[in-house]
């Protein structure tokens, strides 16, 4: 009985975050190979991505409370001034129901003004952040690639996007 309760403590202390911190940064190397989306302000650099924090956020534009979300990591960027962090937009879903829409995305853009680089997603990089499947999903990552925040809009739930307060301090 003690050498089993070893071996579980021996994995949650030492193991576990091991294997947390392999699937981080098996999460942003999935980056690595995105397409910029035409509408980014900003190209993607996959060099961005390593020995900095990292604030990846999955949208579409159809999503209402990815617009609050955009403005939100806005609010960061402006605070956080030269400070060493990258932002990503992550496109997913954006054809859910059936289409997608290029004026709608244009709206989208022209309402939030993203200041970062925004990427086409698939279904490799989902599967490689835990497999998202609802928008607004935003994951922070320290400067050493580990995850150390992440928020999901749940159906039905009040809370509909990460704020900048939270962002702040997962950065911290």
């Amino acid at each position: 009985m003690k050498t089993r309760a070893f071996i579980i403590s021996l994995f949650m202390f030492v193991l576990a975050p091991v294997a947390l911190a392999a699937d981080s940064l098996r999460a942003l190397q999935s980056l690595k190979d995105a397409r910029t989306l035409e509408v980014s302000a900003k190209p993607f650099e996959p060099a961005s991505v390593t020995d900095k924090p990292v604030v990846v956020a999955f949208f579409a534009s159809w999503c209402p409370p990815c617009t609050n979300e955009f403005d939100e990591m806005a609010k960061v960027q402006e605070s956080i001034g030269d400070r060493e962090v990258t932002f990503i937009g992550v496109n997913l879903f954006e054809a859910w129901g059936g289409k997608k829409d290029p004026a709608r995305m244009a709206r989208f853009i022209a309402r939030t003004r993203p200041d970062f680089a925004l990427i086409d997603g698939s279904a490799a990089i989902s599967a490689a952040f835990g497999t998202i499947d609802r928008i607004p999903t935003m994951v922070v990552f320290g400067p050493d690639g580990r995850e150390t925040w992440r928020f999901v809009h749940e159906r039905g739930a009040a809370k509909t996007h990460a704020t900048a307060e939270e962002i702040m301090l997962a950065l911290q």
